[in-house]
């Protein structure tokens, strides 16, 4: 067992292991032991300095995964340097709890709901959003993800967690003792338990229709870029045509509501009036809802803009008119506060976002307290993360219940229902018309996590306050 005691090889496999976790070339097992080499690095007494260095480099690397035009590397290593810090820090807290006060508070469960909990924070208050989030590993298990529906990702996250700490707290019991303890076989029995009830759940909930009538809807691409567009004059004339025609396609495949991608079209200030017009007649004349996302720039010789949409309906009215909320780190966008809405239509309830505002826990949960049944979201991609990012917004869909309608720029445009259950997509690598129209079910599919929000996030600040307790109580009898 000394192999297991020495501290490159420990660094090493972890950072394969989380390497190719998440993002990009993912390997879903890898993160159910992905945190064991790191734990035990640390149970072992190795340098702090040392797993800091590795971690920011393992973090860097990592991200790297997504590197491509527009995402820069310079990006990528603040980003291993953030997720490094807060990776070894957590560790650090976890070691300090599981040294002083094992008695009082189990190693296991601290580190599980410490892990959880602060994921849970970076998901609803960072700039990175969702993005480090343990439960997109395993994205493309749709039967798993169905158990988002009860208590979101951070619940799959925590059963991750789990798995990590009981497999550690085995692999240090059977080094040192030979045998592990009665409380961590409960941990395993546990997670074993967890794992096929929450998969038995998945299955059943996947037979069942969803109620009510679907629509068909539509999403419409270009491939032209939105550099080429700011440049070109000629080409954004020629790539505005172009969405008006693709619009009047998915209007004619049947599609009720057509949704562009993200900044589909460039419209000066001084002709922003006569491009609305325009889209309220042609929606009026199809009878079909558009959701027009464009961008207008607004300083003369900087490549800076609004980036929004317009929900024209199909009497030609103004619905909505929305700017993007949740802006990436440098992105050149004005941030303009907006309302989030659900649009009350013939077919149902609906709302809309762009693009990284689905990867903020604190803006979807507004769609999901207005009921909506689907969100149409224009979105704009980039080669690193296709298809990942389209798969991360269907997740918020099966949390909150509703269908997912997203058209991408440079990545894959899918139209899921609140299942996860993808209803059509198109590939912008591939050679498409740019057009895709499927039904998908308008009504809310009610879920746990819908009513309670993160329940499990208040589970765990239950289990710190009374282990607290218990600490605080011990303290001050050893003092005595």
């Amino acid at each position: 067992m000394d192999i297991l005691n020495q501290k490159w090889l420990l660094l090493i496999v972890g950072g394969i292991l989380l390497g190719f976790t998440g993002m990009n070339w993912n390997i879903p097992i890898f993160a159910w032991i992905t945190l064991v080499p790191f734990l035990r690095f640390v149970r072992l007494g190795h340098s702090w300095w040392i797993l800091l260095f590795a971690l920011i480099l393992i973090q860097t690397l990592s991200t790297m995964r997504i590197v491509s035009e527009p995402f820069h590397i310079g990006i990528a290593v603040l980003s291993g340097i953030q997720g490094g810090t807060v990776f070894t820090i957590l560790l650090w807290i976890w070691n300090q709890i599981r040294i002083k006060f094992s008695d009082q508070i189990s190693p296991t469960f601290s580190l599980v709901f410490l892990f959880t909990i602060v994921e849970w924070i970076g998901g609803y208050s960072s700039e990175l959003g969702v993005w480090g989030m343990f439960a997109n590993s395993q994205i493309n298990n749709l039967i798993l993800l169905q158990s988002a529906a009860l208590f979101g990702a951070t619940g799959i996250s925590f059963l991750i967690f789990l798995v990590n700490g009981s497999l550690e707290q085995s692999l240090s019991e059977i080094i040192t003792h030979s045998q592990i303890s009665k409380f961590t076989k409960y941990s395993l029995i546990t997670c074993f338990l967890l794992f096929v009830g929450l998969s038995f759940y998945g299955t059943i909930r996947l037979t069942i229709p969803i109620e009510g009538k679907s629509i068909k809807v539509g999403t419409i691409t270009s491939k032209i870029e939105i550099q080429t567009m700011w440049l070109e004059p000629i080409q954004n004339r020629k790539n505005t045509e172009l969405i008006f025609q693709r619009t009047i396609q998915a209007a004619n495949e049947g599609a009720k509501v057509v949704v562009w991608n993200e900044g589909a079209v460039l419209i000066n200030r001084n002709e922003e009036v006569s491009f609305l017009q325009r889209v309220s007649i042609l929606a009026k004349a199809m009878g079909i809802e558009i959701i027009a996302a464009y961008i207008v720039p607004v300083k003369e010789n900087e490549f800076f803009m609004d980036n929004k949409l317009h929900w024209i309906g199909k009497d030609g009215s103004t619905r909505q008119i929305y700017f993007k909320q949740f802006i990436p780190p440098g992105e050149p966008v004005s941030h303009i506060p907006t309302e989030i809405q659900v649009i009350e239509t013939e077919w149902g309830k609906m709302s809309a976002a762009i693009c990284y505002d689905f990867d903020n826990l604190q803006l979807t949960k507004k769609h999901a307290e207005l009921g909506t049944g689907i969100t149409f979201i224009p979105a704009s991609d980039w080669k690193g993360i296709n298809p990942f990012h389209t798969e991360m917004a269907v997740l918020r869909g099966m949390e909150n219940g509703s269908s997912i309608v997203r058209s991408t720029r440079g990545a894959l445009s899918g139209i899921y229902d609140a299942y996860g259950r993808p209803k059509g997509t198109l590939d912008y690598y591939e050679e498409n018309d740019g057009v895709l129209v499927a039904s998908v079910p308008v009504a809310q599919v009610p879920t746990l996590y819908q009513s309670l929000g993160n329940w499990m996030i208040i589970l765990g600040g239950f289990y710190f306050f009374v282990s607290g307790a218990f600490i605080l109580v011990n303290v001050l009898k050893n003092r005595n």
